[in-house]
């Protein structure tokens, strides 16, 4: 699922921050982490009225490369914005296209945004899970251990990633809380076609 993993995977990455990124990035670090939070909230909202089935699954895996394929130049040169799914809505292109597949645009949409949503939040959930050893103040500990090492300014540099870092992890585990929770059917289903999902590019 490569856009939505671009947002997933372009928040996280934020974690590996290079320790002489400076102020700028580290703000950038913080903007990105409101922003992935706005549009978690923005994703919540728009696929509240919806739950998806197995047909609906079934449906996102068989059209998942002809939709992706829609606005596909368009879709390169936006690729560091998060996918705008209420302008995808509108776009006459897509609209067309779930014309010409006997689809509800609207509802196959939500259904779609719904599914991947949710696979996102079993991603962050994994993640967060692979990250709790994590200690940020026995890394500040080590880190002053070697600071007679090296000079003021890479402590420092190393110091505010590793604080970014941590803060940025912190940041996308705090917008699990607004990503839709899966009924137990709807878990079910993300079980037994997770791998299918997962490796849809």
């Amino acid at each position: 699922m490569k856009k939505i993993w671009f947002v997933l995977l372009s928040a996280l990455m934020l974690c590996t921050v290079s320790p002489g990124a400076g102020q700028s990035s580290q703000d950038d670090i913080y903007s990105s982490g409101r922003q992935f939070e706005q549009w978690a909230k923005d994703l919540s909202e728009f696929v509240k009225d919806v739950r998806f089935n197995e047909e609906d699954v079934q449906s996102l895996i068989s059209l998942w490369d002809d939709f992706t394929a829609v606005g596909g130049e368009e879709a390169e040169e936006d690729e560091e914005e998060f996918m705008d799914f209420s302008a995808i809505l509108y776009d006459k292109a897509y609209r067309s296209w779930a014309d010409s597949k006997g689809i509800n645009g609207e509802m196959w949409l939500k259904k779609t945004m719904r599914i991947m949503a949710m696979v996102m939040r079993s991603s962050i959930e994994a993640n967060s899970s692979s990250q709790e050893q994590f200690d940020l103040k026995a890394q500040l500990e080590e880190l002053e251990e070697m600071r007679p090492q090296m000079d003021e300014e890479t402590y420092q540099q190393m110091k505010q990633a590793m604080e970014a870092g941590a803060a940025a992890m912190q940041g996308i585990n705090d917008s699990l809380k607004y990503l839709p929770v899966p009924i137990a059917s709807e878990k079910m289903l993300l079980t037994k076609y997770n791998d299918q999902l997962m490796n849809l590019e």
